[in-house]
């Protein structure tokens, strides 16, 4: 069984994207743009419905916002999927970044979509599951929930972060790699060369991840010190006030995402096909770019 070099993973992951930066942003600006002026608008109603539906109590008028929310998810996969073959690509040796700007979807960028999209719904469902089995267990045992509902809810939020952790480790990391090198399904393939070597991977995801972790706790921070919270108010007022909080500060979220998206994307991708190179165990067709 072939192993993961950990730190040398992590380290070309940071080298690569040291050096060809530059060529990631004109890979994937276009796209990036995009994808934030959606973003904005899309959380801008979000926001704005949700405040409005916990001030009113009508549900209803929730309806069509989720389905926007969902169009930004598609069309957010797809966006991705669009930057991630070309970084890949470039990660591979086998393009040139281009100097201005790039935008193309053919059968890498579908294929890759489709991946993202499945991921997704793996999670969606699993998310689904787990909320199922804590309300479950509310019905059948109320005097727990009203004894322990912080306690559940901080266990369910850490078994929800453990799990997607690990999906993502054995699933996500090497999906672009694989649907930008392989013909095989990508989450069938992804399953089956992540085998065994779940906690490498888990170490390469936060040996390159973590530090960027830190550093946007510590924006959330400085923005949760500007703004302020409303204290000792009801747990509505106090969701309101959170919500209207995330509505102001949306604009320098949305720019910070777009700030970082590119060294994000840069990391991501060259930890793909690393982890790939090393797990991989038959040659693949050369990539014509």
């Amino acid at each position: 069984m072939r192993r993961i070099p950990v730190v040398a993973t992590i380290r070309d992951a940071y080298l690569f994207a040291a050096t060809h930066l530059g060529g990631v942003i004109g890979l994937i600006w276009v796209s990036m743009v995009m994808l934030t002026i959606a973003r904005y608008f899309t959380f801008y109603r979000f926001y704005n419905d949700f405040i409005d539906f916990m001030a009113s109590g009508n549900a209803a008028q929730m309806g069509p916002t989720l389905l926007m929310m969902l169009g930004y998810l598609v069309a957010a996969l797809l966006l991705y999927a669009v930057m991630f073959v070309a970084v890949v690509q470039l990660a591979l040796g086998a393009r040139t970044a281009p100097s201005y700007l790039h935008f193309a979807f053919g059968p890498l960028e579908w294929r890759l979509f489709r991946a993202f999209l499945a991921f997704a719904g793996l999670m969606l469902l699993i998310g689904v599951a787990i909320l199922f089995v804590v309300n479950t267990t509310f019905v059948l045992a109320p005097g727990v929930s009203k004894m322990n509902q912080p306690a559940i809810s901080g266990v369910m939020a850490l078994a929800m972060l453990g799990i997607g952790l690990v999906l993502v480790s054995r699933f996500l990391l090497l999906l672009p790699a694989i649907a930008v090198n392989e013909s095989a399904p990508a989450m069938r393939r992804a399953w089956a060369l992540s085998a065994g070597n779940v906690l490498p991977l888990l170490g390469v995801l936060l040996g390159v991840f973590l530090p960027l972790a830190a550093v946007f706790v510590v924006i959330e921070i400085v923005l949760g010190q500007k703004t302020g919270v409303v204290t000792g108010a009801t747990p509505q007022l106090q969701m309101i006030s959170a919500v209207m909080q995330a509505r102001q500060t949306l604009p320098l979220t949305c720019g910070l995402s777009f700030f970082f998206s590119p060294l994000i994307i840069a990391l991501f991708a060259s930890a793909s096909v690393s982890s790939w190179r090393a797990l991989k165990d038959a040659p693949t067709t050369e990539i014509v770019a």
